[in-house]
């Protein structure tokens, strides 16, 4: 008698099918040879070369940044004397007595405005790697990357 069941048992096992388990396996074998083009397709290997070549590229933007904050505070203690320098010169005009001496003095003013508009057009006030005097977007966001002309891609569109 254990046979006879056992034989049952096994004969509808085989002869029952389940279609929408079958649809079912049939399209996971379809979404997984998908899947396996899809990660063929991935070269993991360029992709740490350029995460590598990024990680390069910051660290010298890193670096660039840095010198230009030393620059930065180098053109800071130039404006600081220049001050100093207009303040003394005013000091002298307010002395002056000849008509001789205030000429000299307005010539050591313009040319002390001179240098000060010079180191304004040499600095970057928006940081963005391009000097005041090239750069036709003074205000851009600091950390956007720019073009040669000191804009944004942002900037460009608005």
């Amino acid at each position: 008698m254990n046979k006879l069941v056992s034989l049952l048992i096994v004969f509808v096992t085989v002869n029952c099918t389940n279609p929408s388990m079958e649809e079912g396996l049939a399209g996971l074998e379809a979404a997984l040879a998908e899947l396996q083009i899809e990660l063929d397709g991935i070269n993991v290997e360029q992709m740490i070369t350029d995460v590598a070549t990024m990680q390069d590229q910051v660290g010298e933007m890193e670096n660039d940044v840095h010198l230009y904050a030393e620059q930065v505070e180098e053109w800071e203690s130039q404006i600081q004397s220049i001050l100093a320098d207009l303040a003394s010169v005013q000091e002298i005009i307010d002395n002056a007595g000849t008509k001789d001496q205030v000429a000299a003095i307005l010539e050591d003013l313009a040319a002390t405005q001179a240098m000060i508009n010079q180191l304004v057009l040499l600095a970057d006030y928006d940081y963005d790697g391009v000097i005041n005097g090239l750069d036709k977007c003074p205000d851009t966001e600091l950390g956007a990357p720019v073009d040669d002309e000191g804009c944004s891609e942002a900037q460009k569109e608005g």
